[in-house]
């Protein structure tokens, strides 16, 4: 650790003819290679060679022949370079001309009056180009984007586009965005290619994912219920009942049996010999509680029937009632949660209720 940290301090002074390192920086153009570090860095006059600063904010209205290079806060630059510039700030503003690439990533971008010779790299939370004529190609990643002058090829993601009227695009336009945006006034030379951001096409994919879910959810209930109710009608009537008439003993009974039941399969889990018997429980367990959280919709539902006698036809409407209502509950993430906690302990509870009722009655019958 302690050899990076020689290391950073002295590559400045291996690598520049001049470096600055303290608060205040005030540079009135230079021959040498430029390193500067310092809280306000200002510069000016014509610099002869590559400019690298690192402070919190960076001042100038300079001319230079190299790179420009700087990392700051807050930037405010009328600058001429012959090759390139590269910027990471939280604010940057920039008048000026580069024959290189314009390369920037930072929140907020006022690039105005400007002549970029190559290309236009820029990422950003707010651009904002003004008058500005980019030789080659541009590439603008934005949330709010607003431009105007003359581009060659524009491929522009972004939130908001607004390309104002007057605009020139010598190439193709090619824009990511919610919203396919206007273009009065924007002569365009080349195609104009409008696409949906990665993040929208993954939203509507899950959209869609979310109606399969639900449709798929509904049926495997409905069908779990339709199966009772076709080969042990008996036992799908007196639990779903039995979870209305004893509310609130069926749900503490469930919830302190759900307890107990889990407990002993975690206790036949940890033990090698129990294992397989584990496994087979939890699969009967899971198989009930799953099954249970249905038969306080349904109960509901056959309430509304009330007036109808019972049959088939009445108890299936009633199953589909109970679960589509269960099911539209659980497309709200909070009122899902609520619905599982309470439907499933007392369908579990109403559930060993009756068939201890039912155990008490072949007793009484001496049938076991």
């Amino acid at each position: 650790m302690k050899k990076i940290f020689f290391l950073l301090i002295i590559f400045p002074f291996l690598c520049f003819s001049k470096v600055f390192i303290k608060d205040e920086v005030k540079i009135n153009g230079l021959e040498e290679e430029i390193f500067a570090i310092g809280e306000n860095i200002d510069l000016s006059g014509i610099f002869k060679n590559e400019f690298i600063g690192m402070g919190k904010k960076i001042n100038g209205n300079l001319k230079i022949y190299g790179d420009f290079i700087s990392i700051a806060l807050t930037q405010n630059l009328t600058l001429f370079t012959t090759n390139d510039f590269y910027s990471i700030g939280n604010k940057i503003i920039f008048n000026g001309k580069t024959k290189g690439s314009f390369t920037c990533i930072t929140r907020n971008l006022i690039l105005e009056n400007s002549e970029i010779g190559g290309n236009l790299r820029i990422i950003g939370n707010y651009v904002f180009l003004k008058n500005t004529e980019i030789k080659q190609k541009s590439f603008i990643y934005g949330k709010e984007i607003k431009i105007s002058g003359i581009f060659s090829d524009l491929n522009i993601h972004g939130k908001e586009i607004e390309i104002e009227k007057g605009t020139k695009i010598l190439g193709d336009l090619i824009y990511y965005s919610p919203e396919k945006i206007l273009l009065p006034d924007v002569q365009i030379k080349g195609k104009i290619e409008w696409k949906k951001p990665y993040g929208e096409k993954i939203k509507e994919k899950t959209a869609i994912f979310k109606k399969l879910k639900f449709i798929y959810s509904f049926f495997s209930m409905f069908f779990t219920y339709f199966l009772l109710l076709l080969f042990t009608p008996n036992l799908l009537q007196s639990t779903t009942l039995t979870s209305g008439r004893n509310f609130i003993k069926s749900f503490f009974l469930g919830i302190f049996f759900i307890i107990i039941f889990s407990f002993f399969i975690l206790i036949f889990l940890i033990t090698i010999i129990g294992v397989p018997t584990g496994l087979i429980l939890i699969t009967i367990f899971a198989s009930s509680l799953y099954i249970s959280r249905g038969f306080i919709f349904i109960c509901l539902a056959r309430n509304v029937f009330y007036k109808f006698d019972d049959s088939k036809i009445i108890w299936i409407l009633s199953i589909f009632s109970g679960i589509l209502v269960f099911n539209l509950l659980s497309l709200n993430p909070t009122l899902k949660i609520i619905s599982n906690i309470i439907a499933t302990p007392v369908g579990f509870g109403a559930l060993l209720i009756d068939r201890v009722k039912l155990f008490k009655k072949l007793r009484e019958e001496k049938i076991i």
